[in-house]
């Protein structure tokens, strides 16, 4: 059978329209259409969207010789949960990146804006250079933030995988892991000690050349703890969607842990740029709210041992 006559098969099984699909699928009734009489085949993602919906493996759909034998286990997979093919997670992967690309990089430009209100001379250029660097921040976060949401459904439902696709995937986590606690590190150490830093080329180089390292300092730390924070939070949808454990209550109680870092940040930028507080203390009582946190995990987990 070709792709088309699979089609009507199963949008006549499922009591479906063509109009329905094409709504499902975000496409127009021609598209739809031209499929069902094979005279045009869907793109890669439609054709993995189709196999989530009907419930049919990607190779029934594509392969005239596969017949609805061929997909007992698959269907299996779907039904157990939204069937994520290794095309759609890498593209889930691919996408979130930009994202957290296009997030870091707007707050960046945005801190990095202060700098040219560093100079006292030519203040005419450097005011240009800082409202041009800040309104391109402030654009690509705006931008990113209107962009139509993809991959929703990975985000939101039940997910089911080939166990290869998922063994090989939390290798990949594990091992990102380990580099994102790198960056929070260097992040972390890069705020600590940019204060000393910042006053010792005050004093030595003059006040300018502090000023502009200080705000290089904040740019670098910032990303790299919204970088490595957000990547993190990325994986762990995957995971949490996946393992529906025990465990998830406490991945539902604790999920505050993802957001914390963003906030922190931000909360640290307002106090050093307004000096209405110490920038040091929303770094204290995130490190206070952690250790409370890790003080319950281990009486609870103490608690279910006994």
């Amino acid at each position: 059978m070709t792709l088309g006559q699979k089609l009507k098969i199963l949008l006549k099984d499922n009591g479906m329209t063509q109009e329905d699909l094409a709504e499902r699928l975000e496409v127009s009734r021609q598209a739809v259409g031209k499929w069902i009489n094979d005279k045009g085949m869907p793109e890669v993602g439609k054709i993995v969207q189709i196999s989530n919906l009907f419930g049919v493996s990607m190779d029934y759909l594509l392969k005239e010789d596969c017949d609805e034998k061929g997909v007992t286990e698959e269907r299996a997979i779907s039904n157990s949960g939204y069937y994520v093919s290794q095309e759609m997670l890498d593209g889930y992967l691919s996408y979130s990146k930009q994202n957290v690309k296009q997030i870091a990089g707007g707050i960046s430009l945005f801190i990095l804006s202060n700098v040219f209100d560093c100079f006292e001379h030519n203040s005419m250029i450097m005011s240009f250079l800082y409202w041009l660097t800040m309104t391109a921040g402030i654009s690509i976060i705006i931008w990113n933030f209107f962009q139509t949401k993809r991959y929703q459904e990975i985000k939101k439902e039940r997910l089911a995988f080939d166990d290869k696709v998922i063994g090989e995937f939390k290798k990949q986590r594990e091992s990102r892991r380990k580099k994102y606690a790198v960056m929070i590190i260097v992040g972390v150490i890069i705020l600590l000690t940019s204060s000393e830093a910042e006053y010792f080329l005050m004093t030595h180089f003059g006040q300018t050349v502090g000023n502009v390292f200080g705000w290089i300092a904040d740019t670098a730390w910032s990303a790299l703890i919204i970088w490595a924070g957000m990547s993190m939070h990325i994986d762990s949808i995957i995971i949490k969607n996946t393992e529906h454990t025990p465990k998830s209550g406490y991945i539902k109680r604790y999920r505050w842990i993802y957001a914390a870092l963003p906030f922190t940040v931000i909360a640290v930028l307002i106090g050093r740029i307004t000096n209405a507080w110490s920038y040091y203390a929303p770094i204290i009582i995130l490190f206070c709210c952690l250790l409370v946190t890790t003080c319950k995990l281990l009486i609870e987990s103490g608690g279910k041992d006994e």
